[in-house]
């Protein structure tokens, strides 16, 4: 049975990548392996945005608050009238 070209293609390929390996360590040939976090990208910019969007909307509602209390001691030191 003939082979197909790319067939042909796969195995010079392979035979490209046996020769390189040929007369080297085991160590030196493995690939190292690229650590990938199991959870993705888009995951972890979601579970920021649930977690810190509420947080800075509570920091929101608070300020006006706090604005309040700075503007009440500065008036008693007489720095602001009020």
């Amino acid at each position: 049975m003939a082979q197909t070209p790319a067939q042909r293609r796969a195995n010079e390929k392979h035979a490209k990548g046996v020769e390189k390996r040929m007369g080297k360590p085991e160590s030196a040939i493995k690939k190292k392996e690229t650590k990938r976090s199991p959870v993705g990208i888009a995951a972890v910019v979601l579970l920021i945005f649930v977690v810190v969007a509420p947080l800075l909307i509570e920091q929101l509602k608070v300020l006006p608050y706090i604005w309040g209390l700075i503007r009440d001691a500065l008036a008693k030191v007489g720095l602001v009238s009020g």
